[in-house]
């Protein structure tokens, strides 16, 4: 079934797909530099991002974070990307890929 919205079509059923790589790196981001105690604006400060962005990066999806985010966020974290991305190698490996999963249904 298709819905009507402005010029563009849309199948109502879909759910949405989310880039696999960008989920691992926000659930990554989630888990390990996001203390759930903190502030949303105590940790934008800390991370060097926007306060959406900790919003977006808290979704069991992630979001498709922009490279010039992660690298602010990392420059923050003292680890350069190339350390991040071996940590998100390490903990994934085989599952990276340019992969697409649907989204989470709310």
């Amino acid at each position: 079934m298709t819905k009507e919205n402005g010029n563009h079509k849309r199948d109502s059923d879909e759910t949405g797909k989310v880039f696999l790589l960008d989920k691992f790196i926000c659930n990554y981001i989630s888990s390990n530099w996001i203390d759930p105690k903190k502030s949303v604006n105590k940790l934008s400060k800390e991370l060097g991002v926007h306060r959406h962005i900790i919003t977006k990066i808290r979704d069991v999806d992630g979001y498709r974070i922009p490279m010039s985010t992660l690298a602010i966020m990392c420059f923050y974290k003292k680890i350069s990307l190339s350390d991040f991305f071996k940590i998100i190698e390490d903990k994934h490996g085989s599952k990276i890929n340019d992969d697409f999963v649907s989204k989470a249904k709310k």
